[in-house]
């Protein structure tokens, strides 16, 4: 079996493992040196593998019902976009890929919405990485950090945002 060096092709790949959970499918579309930008904060990045398997590994565990719906782009940066349910509530993740010369994805950018999804990753991935990362502490703080910021950005979500929102009759 011939495996394609595009960049297209390294993308067909990085969607079905997102779709499919598979860990060492998503680990073969990228660079050995590879970065991860995460969409919480500029503070953190994932470099290389050992740094991105266990974030991939928590995000599949957490992460259902992905729906691959848009990716276009060139031989050098292509623009993934799904939809998924975390948790229960809806989100829509895009996923600015760079890549190398041997079509491997060299650097992902990821952006998420709605505001209560992104919180709700950060609330749901937050401990289980401080926890692989050999930081219990660290994940026990940021699970009950994180446990008022999303009560507070769901019940802004629900009740607030639709009061600024246009008058329907």
């Amino acid at each position: 079996m011939t495996v394609s060096t595009t960049a297209e092709a390294t993308t067909e790949r990085y969607r079905r493992a997102m779709e499919t959970a598979d860990v060492d499918l998503a680990m073969s579309t990228l660079a050995d040196d590879a970065v991860l930008h995460s969409p919480l904060t500029k503070r953190v990045r994932f470099t290389g593998h050992a740094e991105l398997r266990p974030l991939i590994e928590v995000a599949y565990s957490h992460i259902e019902d992905v729906r691959c719906h848009t990716d276009v782009g060139d031989e050098r940066t292509r623009l993934v976009v799904h939809t998924a349910r975390l948790r229960g509530v809806e989100l829509e993740e895009t996923a600015l890929l760079r890549f190398d010369d041997q079509a491997k994805i060299s650097e992902i950018t990821l952006f998420v919405r709605p505001l209560p999804g992104l919180v709700g990753m950060m609330a749901a991935f937050g401990p289980d990485i401080a926890r692989r990362n050999g930081r219990p502490g660290a994940a026990m703080l940021l699970s009950v950090m994180s446990k008022p910021l999303l009560a507070m950005v769901k019940s802004g979500d629900r009740f607030a945002v639709p009061l600024a929102g246009p008058k329907h009759p």
